[in-house]
């Protein structure tokens, strides 16, 4: 029976589940993840155990449907959460600064201040804040000389856990995100769907750093497990807008809402 296999690499834990063609689940794996507090206000993660951990659940559930055909895997992640690694060695070159991280509190007070924050909303639909990767990129280059080295020799890659996971399961041969996640880094312009050249300069942001934008739904390389055939990577969503399209909000006066790591309500809007 031909299957497709479901990848959510959330804050907390990293899951994987089997479904039919009628959506029935046929297995499923968890495999939890650490979350560290180094100082006040800061949270980061291992990129190292955050693929390990999505490799051991995609191996775990697969192993217990092992007579079933998989046809596609699919990926919904946590958004907002930073990785840098080496385009050279692929390995990560910094902990992932994870979404509640508040360290770039300052960065985002000094752009206020400045009254820039009305001209950073119309091009992204966000307010400035921590939350976003647009600051924690600029924190990370400026306190840490051995990730800026990396981009004099164009050695950089910086994306959310979406793009380091398909770089990682392609064996570095893609390096990409989707519409969902971009929208989400603060440097995205909404209404010409690019990496926006004022905003990459108003944060220090090397362009070549960051990974080619592709359709949510994009045929995205072939995954590659240990002893296993590979398998198509069909899409991308970060977790909210999945559980948004998951939950059956296709039309504008439906809500969803989240109630997980964080909480937050999503609805359509024109």
């Amino acid at each position: 029976m031909k299957v497709i296999i479901a990848l959510d690499a959330g804050t907390t834990n990293v899951k994987a589940i089997l479904v039919d063609r009628q959506a029935n689940v046929l297995a499923r794996s968890s495999v939890p993840l650490t979350i560290d507090f180094p100082k006040s206000g800061w949270v980061e993660q291992s990129a190292q155990e955050v693929w390990e951990a999505a490799r051991k659940a995609l191996e775990g559930c697969l192993a217990q449907g092992g007579e079933h055909e998989v046809v596609a895997v699919g990926i919904s992640n946590q958004r907002e959460t930073l990785v840098a690694w080496d385009r050279g060695t692929g390995e990560a070159v910094a902990p992932c600064i994870v979404w509640q991280c508040r360290r770039s509190a300052e960065i985002c007070q000094a752009l206020r201040q400045k009254g820039l924050e009305e001209t950073i909303r119309a091009k992204t639909g966000l307010q400035v804040d921590p939350l976003f990767p647009s600051s924690k990129i600029q924190w990370l280059l400026e306190n840490r000389p051995e990730v800026r080295k990396l981009v004099e020799g164009g050695d950089l890659c910086l994306g959310t856990v979406d793009a380091w996971l398909v770089w990682k399961l392609t064996g570095g041969k893609r390096f990409v995100t989707d519409f969902s996640n971009a929208s989400r880094t603060q440097l995205f312009n909404l209404a010409k769907g690019v990496w926006d050249p004022e905003l990459l300069t108003l944060f220090g942001v090397p362009a070549t750093c960051l990974p080619e934008v592709v359709a949510s739904n994009e045929p995205l390389g072939d995954a590659i497990l240990s002893g296993r055939k590979p398998i198509p990577i069909c899409g991308i969503l970060g977790d909210s807008h999945a559980a948004l399209l998951g939950h059956g909000v296709l039309e504008q006066g439906k809500v969803k809402a989240t109630y997980g790591t964080g909480s937050s309500l999503m609805t359509l809007c024109d």
